[in-house]
């Protein structure tokens, strides 16, 4: 099941709630001390190990990102394209609203409890972990039900899809929240798991309602995401039993919450803007436009795998290496993982730029590929949201003066992109629509982006000028007429693309496997974090 920012998976939340876009540095959990004497301090993650958390996501995001394409592709054959519309705007009215407190209880999660447990502090971590759990239950029902009657006094929703409306958001609410306190817990593998399973059960699930007929097309995700809930608490339960760490662990409540509220404001106008967007274009545009960006966001989720996968792993990494105090650690993940994504997503948007028609018409049918103008200007959104990740990350994991950089970024490009989308819906339908997202996104990205190559003097420029100037040209390639239909010529075209760039880029590939070699052999010997005050005592 999914979780999202892009649209997660129906649109992957082009970013996931569980990676907090902001955060302040936690103050030093020994000077706060403790009651109790903490277990011995864990070494700090290494390359390696982030490598095997990041890969154990990316195949948690990939069942993610194929449920929700199978979701929106039986519903989109099922279903008139205003129908399909309609679905994909309950379905980004839920996510609207996971991201406003749960959003920012998610990032706490994730961030607070890696760090306390990267300062040796477990008694702390759980305490963090049930208050901000408690916290973020309330808001999920309290939310499940308000975005309920909202969105059925607007859209005039029957009864049936009302009650079904309510529960979606509330379960996948929860979904982000104990999502983010198994990565904080490093319960990667479990939670691979437990996503793996949920998944299946979601698909299995949207091919008995569409085979039988039914209309409970938001049915399956609610399922899905409810036992995935259920299986994590049961498993956080017993993680904590089998860890025995004592109760009355101390934290700085003010600061949890003052992160929590700051990681709400910042995941709501970076992952809520494509949420936000499709509501717009619900208003402004035809029903029929609606579908073609529908269905754009759900093709535009999987492209999002790696850079999602990566973030989860990082995030919680980077928190704990703040834990421990070691900087260098985090400039060395921004530096490597910014430098990865670059190179190996530029080549993926070549071809879905070039391949536009071909795959909204295996998506949704011939009568969907004449969309492909507003799945390319996704996309060009798309890649330079997923440049930023490592960025983002690394700032919200600093010092509250750099956490507070990609909120203000998040907020500036939000409210330009909803300025332009409503400059532009109107005329341009739902392009308009994708073109105020390209430029808020563009915002957004560019701020935290140039902040931490400024900050730690990365010499990853050049590598970025090339990757994105592959996507533009790619961009510019698709006004040719030759490229708005699919045929040999296009398909020669789209392969000529993914060669240029896979040479272009070769040195900067070469490059980046030295550097992920080096890092390997600089990761062998675990760094461990210094002894908290109350081990010295003892």
């Amino acid at each position: 099941m999914q979780h999202g920012h892009p649209i997660n998976g129906g649109a992957a939340s082009l970013r996931d709630p569980a990676i907090p876009p902001v955060g302040g540095a936690p103050g030093d959990a020994a000077a706060r001390g403790t009651a109790a004497v903490s277990p011995p301090n864990p070494p700090v993650r290494g390359g390696s190990a982030i490598m095997r958390s990041g890969a154990l996501s990316m195949l948690a995001l990939v069942a993610v990102g194929a449920t929700r394409l199978v979701h929106g592709s039986l519903t989109s054959h099922a279903t008139d394209r205003a129908t399909y519309g309609l679905v994909g705007i309950m379905l980004a009215a839920s996510m609207v609203a996971s991201l406003l407190l749960p959003g920012g209880v998610s990032s706490g999660l994730s961030k607070f409890v890696a760090f306390h447990r990267g300062a040796g502090d477990l008694p702390a971590a759980w305490a963090v972990h049930r208050f901000l759990s408690r916290l973020g239950l309330t808001a999920c029902l309290v939310l499940g039900a308000a975005t309920a009657l909202v969105v059925q006094w607007i859209y005039h929703l029957g009864a049936l899809d009302t009650l079904t409306l309510a529960v979606l958001t509330a379960t996948y609410s929860l979904y982000t929240v104990d999502k983010a306190a198994m990565y904080g817990h490093g319960l990667v593998p479990q939670y691979a798991r437990i996503e793996l399973a949920t998944s299946a059960l979601a698909v299995v699930t949207t091919v008995v309602v569409i085979a039988t007929g039914e209309t409970v097309y938001l049915l399956p995700l609610c399922l899905g995401y409810a036992v995935f809930v259920a299986l994590c608490r049961h498993r956080l339960r017993a993680h904590r039993r089998r860890e025995g760490a004592p109760a009355g662990g101390r934290f700085d409540r003010r600061e949890v919450v003052t992160f929590a509220v700051l990681g709400s404001i910042g995941t709501l106008a970076s992952a809520g803007f494509l949420q936000t967007t499709q509501l717009l274009g619900g208003h402004f545009a035809d029903p029929s436009e609606v579908a073609y960006l529908v269905a754009a966001v759900a093709l535009i989720a999987p492209l999002w795998f790696l850079p999602r996968a990566l973030a989860l792993a990082l995030f919680p990494a980077m928190a704990g290496a703040q834990g421990a105090g070691d900087t260098t650690a985090v400039r060395r993940q921004v530096d490597a993982s910014t430098r990865a994504l670059a190179v190996t997503m530029a080549p993926v948007f070549v071809v879905g730029l070039l391949a536009a028609p071909l795959v909204l018409g295996l998506f949704g049918g011939q009568e969907y590929a004449a969309g492909a103008t507003v799945l390319r200007v996704m996309l060009c959104a798309a890649f330079l949201g997923i440049l930023q990740v490592p960025s983002v990350n690394a700032l919200a994991s600093g010092p509250l003066t750099q956490a507070r950089v990609p909120v203000i970024s998040a907020v500036v490009g939000c409210l330009i992109g909803l300025a332009v989308v409503v400059a532009t819906a109107r005329s341009m339908g739902a392009t308009g629509v994708g073109l105020g997202y390209l430029v808020g996104t563009a915002v957004t990205a560019t701020i935290p982006v140039v902040t931490v190559w400024w900050l730690h003097r990365l010499a990853w420029t050049m590598t970025l000028v090339r990757s994105i100037a592959l996507v533009v040209v790619a961009a510019l390639v698709t006004r040719l007429d030759v490229m708005q239909t699919w045929s040999w010529t296009a398909a020669t075209v789209t392969l000529a693309g993914f060669v240029v760039a896979g040479l272009v880029l070769s040195g900067d590939i070469r490059r980046l496997l030295v550097l992920a070699r080096s890092h390997r052999g600089s990761a062998s010997t675990p760094v461990t974090t210094p002894p908290s005050k109350t081990q010295q005592s003892v």
